[in-house]
């Protein structure tokens, strides 16, 4: 996945880390953001799993958050999170469809009282 980080002006020493780690700088007019590519690990949130990283990454570089918890966007360059949150999506469709399970077809209640006996008509 990759994660922008919105933060503050990049100070020159702090953008030569950054870009030597591996990350990119960007900056369009007096916005700043920096591209992180990240490995998503285990079954936590993705969203969660950003979060850490942007918090890590603007304390260990020294950079400026402009919120808390850091603004951050998310990409995911090769589309597996997309299958993956389009199959949790398909699969809560397909459910919605589905018969209710505690609305099982049965004889009506007045059915049930013919049936013991308790429906009929003294004379």
């Amino acid at each position: 996945m990759q994660i922008a980080i919105e933060v503050g002006p990049v100070p020159a020493e702090a953008r030569a880390r950054l870009e030597a780690a591996g990350h990119a700088v960007h900056c369009h007019g007096d916005q700043w953001r920096v591209i992180v590519d990240a490995r998503v690990i285990g079954q936590t949130s993705v969203r969660s799993q950003a979060h850490v990283i942007a918090h890590d990454l603007v304390h260990d570089f020294g950079l400026t958050a402009l919120s808390s918890p850091p603004a951050i966007a998310l990409r995911d360059p090769d589309g597996a999170l997309d299958v993956a949150g389009t199959e949790v999506m398909l699969d809560g469709v397909r459910r919605s469809y589905d018969p209710d399970p505690l609305d099982q077809p049965g004889p009506h209640w007045w059915q049930r009282h013919m049936e013991l006996g308790l429906g009929e008509r003294k004379r």
